[in-house]
Order: structure tokens, then sequence, then C-alpha cells
């Protein structure tokens, strides 16, 4: 699986909106990039930050369950299954998205995750 950059990965946290302020303007911070896939996102409206995992062959090796789920996820665009998962967000403690893509069209797009929702 390939890395996305910190300019890709900004680009793509402006598809979901702030869990405090519901603005759309993210960025990361340059000072957590790490090799280890463990970033932390910045909202550029009121400051929340938020995890961002860019790790996703590790994700997918500890996570049994993903896989799985990914089959089931249908491209908003064409209506295909089984999308790559490029990165995900924990933007609030009852809110985890999937940044994916559509391996027939190449359409990215977020999708929220139901596996990780505490209530």
């Amino acid at each position: 699986m390939a890395r996305l950059s910190v300019k890709q990965v900004e680009d793509r946290l402006g598809q979901v909106t702030c869990a405090v302020c519901r603005s759309n303007q993210f960025g990361i911070d340059s000072r957590t990039v790490n090799e280890e896939g463990e970033w932390k996102g910045i909202c550029r409206s009121c400051f929340y930050t938020f995890p961002v995992h860019t790790d996703m062959d590790f994700y997918l090796r500890t996570q049994p369950d993903i896989p799985y789920r990914l089959q089931d996820i249908a491209c908003p665009r064409c209506n295909q299954r089984g999308p790559t998962l490029d990165f995900r967000i924990v933007m609030s403690v009852r809110e985890s998205i999937y940044f994916l893509t559509c391996q027939a069209c190449q359409h990215q797009f977020p999708e929220r995750s139901s596996l990780e929702s505490f209530e």
C-alpha cells in the first residue's frame, strides 16, 4: 500500500467536517509526522486536534474484520464494492472515518466506520 503525502491527506480531510466547529479546513501538524503513520490533524478554525492513522497495512493485519467490512462498502459514484483503505481518522470518541478509493473508478470518498463507534 502506498503511503500518502501530508498534502494528499490534508486535501482529503476537507471532505469531512470538524467535530467541534463543523469547519472543513484542516492541516497536519508537521511535528507529528513520523514513519509509524500516527499523525495529528488540526482544525484550522478552532484548533481541535485528532489522530490521523496512515499505516493501513498494519491496521488491516491487526483488525481482521476490516477487510470484510470494506467488501460491503459501495462507491457512491459507480456502486462497485471493495474500495481500498487509504487512511483513517478518529474525529471524536464517537466518530471514526475511513478515507477510501474505489478500485474501479478511482473515486476518493470518506465513510463513517460503524465498527469503531463507541457508545
